[in-house]
């Protein structure tokens, strides 16, 4: 325990000078009350007279030879007077200069005392961590007006605290490996502040693993206008930009999917190397190369491009028909095959048709779609041997995607021997009276349409065995 005489009020007031004439100016003297004004006096507990923090109560103690002792622990001018209060405790919550004042009483006389003191802020330390793309940080913290010597630095990876002593160079850290840690400063206050602590809010500190390698890529074909190349990269990674390269162009993107519109998908396929930086411009070892499918007709084999869309190889590939809509309405499972012939069953003339991949991880790609007319196919024999023994006696024709046909039979000589408008009626080898004809070659012609009134013509012959 301090106790304050008036003599000391003077040196107090001096040394209030080099803080500034407006403090000085608030704490009262003496004759500013009355002539009949004497010294009072009160002592501070601490460890340093003086000195307090906000949250921190300021305790005053009254001599025994003082009387009616009260208090105005934040006196500005003499009108503070009326607030003066008997309690001998008070805690601050600002920072700033203060004078404490005691009125009081004396052998019968008022009594005058003051003493200033000032209060550091103890509200929670903020710093800031240095940004950086290694895994070592710098800490920077804000110390001005706070009433703390010295920090505990908890950089979250749970090791000891490190002590940051003000003056000392801002504290560096290097962290042992990858991770999001957060990071907590403790102020605490020395010599008259100790007791005086606060926390501070956490921060986070990323520290960002190797890049991690591409998870897929898949390339595809959207309808026969242009291609799409996405990427999936591991929810950890924090993308800078993506990179799409074909044939030595690269094109740079934020979003993790690339249209290409300056491919021909009916022409060609294409094929792309992806990579991505993240934030810390560092790329994956890996770049993978992804390939659209490119379908294309040989006759009626359907062939496909062997190269993979994906970052893996194709698991299986499937033939799909769709309708003029768009919609599948037949797939046939072509496995890991390259072509695949079209079905010969199938009585559509006009046929769509596109290659699905899937990946052995469910990724999906689309070939371009490729439209296929059928022509029309007859089959027209080249002997028969109307003699009534069941067995061929009859000219028949046969045919797919055939809508309308007309035959005729003619002699050597041009006539006309048989003539129908049904191409599936048979001839039976008799002349248009109904007699046999003699055995040789006799000529036919037949005209035919298909569903879309497109007209074909075939001439041949036949040979007539008796």
């Amino acid at each position: 325990m301090i106790y304050v005489q008036y003599r000391q009020f003077i040196s107090c007031c001096l040394y209030l000078l080099m803080m500034g004439n407006h403090i000085f100016s608030q704490c009262p003297k003496k004759s500013q009350f009355g002539s009949q004004w004497v010294d009072g006096n009160f002592g501070i507990t601490g460890k340093e007279v003086g000195t307090q923090c906000t949250g921190r109560a300021v305790t005053v103690t009254t001599p025994s030879t003082l009387i009616q002792a009260r208090y105005i622990f934040d006196y500005k001018t003499i009108s503070d007077t009326s607030k003066a209060i008997s309690q001998t405790s008070f805690t601050y919550s600002q920072p700033g200069y203060y004078c404490i004042v005691q009125i009081g009483f004396i052998d019968g006389k008022p009594s005058l005392a003051a003493y200033p003191i000032q209060v550091y802020s103890a509200s929670k330390p903020t710093f800031n961590l240095s940004s950086g793309c290694s895994n070592s940080t710098k800490l920077q913290i804000n110390t001005m007006g706070l009433a703390f010597g010295q920090y505990q630095i908890d950089w979250g990876d749970g090791k000891p605290s490190q002590t940051y002593t003000l003056g000392q160079p801002a504290p560096l850290y290097t962290y042992g490996g990858p991770g999001n840690y957060q990071v907590k400063v403790t102020g605490e206050g020395t010599g008259a502040l100790v007791g005086c602590t606060a926390i501070s809010d956490p921060q986070s500190f990323e520290v960002l693993p190797v890049p991690a390698p591409i998870s897929e890529a898949v390339a595809n074909i959207r309808g026969n206008t242009y291609g799409e190349i996405y990427v999936t990269l591991p929810n950890t990674v924090k993308v800078k930009h993506f990179s799409f390269e074909k044939n030595g162009s690269e094109f740079i993107k934020t979003a993790n999917i690339f249209i290409d519109s300056t491919i021909t998908p009916t022409q060609s396929s294409a094929c792309y190397r992806v990579s991505y930086t993240d934030i810390c411009d560092q790329k994956p070892d890996a770049s993978p190369t992804v390939c659209t499918i490119h379908l294309k007709m040989d006759g009626e084999m359907l062939k496909w491009s062997s190269e993979s869309p994906f970052t893996s190889a194709v698991s299986t590939y499937f033939v799909e028909k769709l309708n003029a809509t768009g919609q599948v309405v037949t797939t046939y499972k072509a496995a890991t095959l390259n072509e695949w012939l079209i079905d010969p069953t199938d009585t559509d003339v006009y046929l769509i048709y596109r290659i699905r991949a899937t990946s052995a991880d469910g990724q999906t790609s689309f070939s371009n779609p490729i439209r296929f007319r059928r022509s029309p196919i007859l089959f027209v024999p080249d002997t028969f041997s109307p003699n009534n023994d069941l067995l061929n006696d009859t000219f028949d024709i046969e045919g797919q995607s055939i809508e309308m046909g007309e035959v005729f039979i003619y002699d050597r000589w041009g006539n006309t021997l048989f003539h129908t408008m049904d191409w599936k009626k048979s001839w039976d080898g008799t002349d248009a009276n109904g007699r046999n004809v003699p055995a040789g070659f006799y000529t036919y012609r037949i005209e035919y349409t298909d569903a879309q009134k497109n007209t074909y013509s075939k001439l041949g012959s036949v040979l007539v065995l008796r």
